[in-house]
């Protein structure tokens, strides 16, 4: 039997848990996790029919008192009772998922990293020769569906002190291709780096960008989105300006020459908590964000990367976000 038979039959029993009713994660929710089906694991940890069957399947004895017990704590009718004691002997009941502290663990879940704090000088060159940065937090991007590499490797790096947030963006790149330099330009029609990041809620995020002439972007967006966590439409803030924040860029090769073979650019930033209108962080505070990278080069179509896998075309799909948890 498929989860898809299992989650129907917990769905028949959804409603003799109202205790556990009240406990739907709304997408909105920064520090929370959607499960992956419709029926909430906080629920399913909660209700009586599963209890039992926990029971059941740990205690074998109680297998043939099954049809009572469940008659008795939870009013299923016997007849009912013997048929789902026959599913869970024939399908292995809790094959589909393992359930740990409320919270549900699958491959497709959104991406958690632990950022660790310092205390270091540093000066934002793009250079990346201080030693805090080797010390720092580590992720890699992939095809934005997570379904496959990409073309050319990326990797950011992060940590954070009682100011801001660093981040260093490697981009391997073997055709670098950017025209824009003012501020706010549409970098994504090009190669661009992108960090959407939320303290608060999923509905409302920063969007900053980085290309590879320096060129930087800063918007807040206003983002619609349903009971499901799916977008219906955002806005763009684009008159935020993150005054403080800095960032330098530097390439090994040429940008915008396709006749030679480029090797790679890279992005230093700070980014202040004051110019995401938010104090210090504290040691397991927990924020949402992503890391999105468009890529392009000659004769090759334009590959979009992302740290946390996204489901949908675009990269604003916040319910998709990573966990960013700050370290001590």
């Amino acid at each position: 039997m498929d989860c898809y038979l299992k989650d129907t039959i917990l769905k028949s029993n959804d409603r003799r848990c109202e205790d556990a009713a009240a406990l739907p994660l709304k997408a909105n929710m920064v520090g929370q996790e959607r499960p992956r089906s419709a029926v909430e694991f906080s629920r399913m940890q909660q209700c009586p029919f599963n209890k039992i069957l926990s029971q059941i399947l740990t205690q074998p004895v109680l297998i043939m008192q099954y049809p009572e017990i469940l008659s008795k704590s939870v009013g299923f009718s016997k007849s009912l009772s013997l048929f789902l004691l026959a599913v869970v002997l024939s399908s292995g009941f809790f094959g589909c998922q393992t359930i740990e502290s409320g919270r549900a663990e699958s491959p497709g879940s959104p991406k958690r990293i632990i950022i660790p704090k310092f205390n270091a000088d540093i000066t934002i060159d793009a250079h990346l020769n201080e030693p805090v940065w080797q010390k720092a937090a580590k992720l890699s991007l992939a095809e934005k569906t997570g379904a496959t590499p990409g073309r050319e490797a990326t990797e950011v790096w992060l940590w954070y002190d009682d100011e801001a947030l660093y981040l260093a963006w490697i981009c391997s790149d073997s055709d670098i291709q950017a025209t824009f330099t003012e501020r706010d330009s549409r970098f994504w029609e090009e190669e661009v780096c992108e960090f959407f990041i939320t303290a608060e809620n999923l509905e409302q995020y920063f969007e900053l960008q980085w290309n590879p002439l320096g060129g930087e972007f800063d918007a807040i967006i206003d983002n619609k989105l349903d009971d499901s966590g799916i977008s219906h439409g955002i806005e763009g803030h684009w008159e935020f300006t993150a005054k403080s924040m800095k960032s330098a860029v530097e390439v090994e090769g040429s940008v915008s020459d396709a006749t030679d073979t480029d090797v790679k650019w890279q992005v230093e930033v700070m980014v202040p908590f004051s110019d995401l209108n938010v104090s210090t962080p504290q040691a397991g505070d927990t924020w949402r964000g992503n890391f999105y990278r468009f890529n392009r080069g000659t004769g090759y179509d334009a590959e979009g990367l992302a740290w946390s896998p996204v489901t949908l075309p675009s990269f604003h799909q916040p319910s998709r976000f990573g966990y960013l948890v700050f370290g001590d």
